[in-house]
Order: C-alpha cells, then sequence, then structure tokens
C-alpha cells in the first residue's frame, strides 16, 4: 500500500500514515477520530470477524458475532476461543463491553448506532465492496485502523499470490447463473458478480435489474431463455436440514428444465454458503471454488 501522507480517506481508499490520532470516514460519511491504537476492538460484521483472525490477537477482542462459529456462513468456525464473547448490537451489552472502537455494518440499525456514538463508543461503519479492489482496499483500512499495517499488506499479498497461483485459464465464454430457493439470482450489484468476474465467466443475469440486495427476480421462464452453460445453487436453505438437497433434486428433475445446458451436461455445483456470502479474504476461495468447478478441476 502506497503511503502518501496524512489523513482522511474515503470509504475504500486506503489510509496513510497509521500513525495516531487518525481521522477516517465511514460508509455512512462520519469522520472517526481513533486517538490511540485500539486495546479493545468489537466486532459487529462477519466481514470483520474475518478480517481480525488474521490481524489481531484474541486478547485484543472484545467481542465478535454469533455468526463467527456458524458452520453455514462462517470461514473462522472454531478459531475464536470461547472466552470471548459472541454479541450483537445490544448497547447496554456493548457499553458495559467497553471497546476502543467499533466495527459495524451498514445495515445496521442506526439508532443504535447513535446511541452508541452519543455514549463516547467510537463506532466505524463499513461498506459493502462489489470488487476485488475495494476488498483489498477494505481489509488495509481495517489493518490502519488497528494499527497492525504489515499484516493487513500480508493478508492481501496472500490472496493475490493464491490467485495467481491457483486460478485455471480460461477461454471460454461459459455462461453461469446463481439460482436461489426463492426464485432469483444475482445481477452485477453483487459480490457474486465480482466472483465470476475473477473466475473468468459470464453472469447470465449481469444486465437485469437489481433490487436492494443486488438480486432479481428470475422465473422458470426466463431460466429456460437464459440456458445458462452452469448453474450454482444454494448448499444450505432455512428450514430441514436437508432443504437444500430437496431444492436441488427439484431443480435437477423438473420437467420443464431438462433441456437447459448446464443440467444436461450435469454443470449444477452446489456451492458453500460460507463462501458465496462473504467479501473478506475468504473471497479468494469463492473464486477458486467456483473456477475449478466449471473448469473441471478439484475445488479448494
Amino acid at each position: 500500500m502506497k503511503r502518501l501522507g496524512l489523513l482522511v480517506v474515503g470509504l475504500f481508499s486506503p489510509l496513510v500514515w497509521a500513525h495516531y490520532p487518525l481521522t477516517v470516514q465511514d460508509a455512512s460519511g462520519t469522520s472517526v477520530v481513533i486517538k490511540a491504537k485500539p486495546a479493545r476492538i468489537s466486532s459487529k460484521t462477519l466481514f470483520s470477524d474475518e478480517v481480525l483472525k488474521e490481524l489481531v490477537d484474541d486478547q485484543r477482542l472484545t467481542s465478535v458475532t454469533a455468526l463467527a462459529d456458524n458452520e453455514n456462513f462462517s470461514n473462522v468456525v472454531d478459531q475464536y476461543p470461547t472466552s470471548i464473547p459472541r454479541m450483537d448490537m445490544n448497547v447496554e451489552a456493548i457499553l458495559a463491553n467497553k471497546p476502543d472502537i467499533l466495527f459495524a455494518a451498514n445495515w445496521s440499525e442506526p439508532n443504535k448506532v447513535a446511541q452508541l456514538r452519543a455514549a463516547g463508543v467510537n463506532v466505524y461503519i463499513l461498506p459493502t465492496p462489489y470488487t476485488l479492489d475495494e476488498i483489498e482496499d477494505l481489509i488495509e483500512l481495517v489493518g490502519d485502523i488497528v494499527g497492525e499495517e504489515d499484516k493487513a499488506e500480508m493478508v492481501v499479498m496472500e490472496m493475490q499470490r493464491k490467485l495467481q497461483q491457483s486460478l485455471v485459464p480460461n477461454s471460454n465464454e461459459y455462461s453461469v447463473i446463481d439460482y436461489n430457493s426463492w426464485g432469483s439470482s444475482s445481477t452485477k450489484h453483487s459480490t457474486w458478480q465480482l466472483i465470476l468476474d475473477e473466475a473468468g465467466f459470464k453472469n447470465a443475469t449481469e444486465s437485469f435489474q437489481a433490487d436492494k440486495y443486488g438480486q432479481t427476480p428470475l422465473s422458470k421462464e426466463m431460466l429456460i431463455a437464459l440456458d445458462p452453460d452452469v448453474m450454482f445453487l444454494p448448499s444450505w436453505v432455512y428450514g430441514e436440514v436437508d432443504a437444500a438437497e430437496k431444492f436441488r433434486d427439484q431443480v435437477i428433475d423438473d420437467p420443464a428444465l431438462q433441456n437447459l445446458k448446464a443440467i444436461q451436461q450435469g454443470n449444477v455445483f452446489q456451492m458453500p454458503e460460507a463462501l458465496r456470502g462473504t467479501y473478506s479474504q475468504h473471497i479468494v476461495d469463492s473464486i477458486l471454488y467456483v473456477n475449478h468447478a466449471v473448469l473441471g478441476e478439484a475445488a479448494p
């Protein structure tokens, strides 16, 4: 990361000169002043759970999210000791926890963020990145905030090394789609677009209108019209334990979908939810998983 001199940054601009006090602008547009290297760090997003695991000693963490232990969603399952509290955005519990810096998501309840700030808690609202460069910049920014710039740069360098070493080159324009159990797919306004771009494939619904979650409704008729070469289905669906398997069988056995190239050629895959939903450094594993699945290589 190139260090130019001083201070205030945009949402994805790496901080420069990690000397305290620091002033950084968060995703809400708030300037957050960090007076000294944080000794007590509270994580309220799975992104920060995953990134901070690589950056700081466990002793500096006053809490992580309950999702850190969730086998469906987390890439750091069983990596944090049970002595670190698992805590949601409970204002009273956070105040008792006394963090020097708290990382929250840009969808966190604004009234709770306002209460915490009014009580003197330094809250940094993290943006949602949509490109690999933005993810790398955000990891480096978190590293700067917690005073671990070198470790953050090493994480980014390892991401780049893994991609360079393990990505299988592709010269075919495979049309790929993710299709979930409520009948929608991800557009270009999503990390799925990033995964496909970096894996070397075309998102069949890239040009579709997206809702605020980056999703577009996808009827069977539209799915048939798109006729993707490859389909990715969820490996976890809320409800029954085997709900994802039932959904996969439902799609593959649907008489209306039997002529889809993806089904005819056996190119229907279930992607681990922890990889499908991450936007931390583990996005590299997501990219490699998709790349290797489509090109017939063993997934990492």
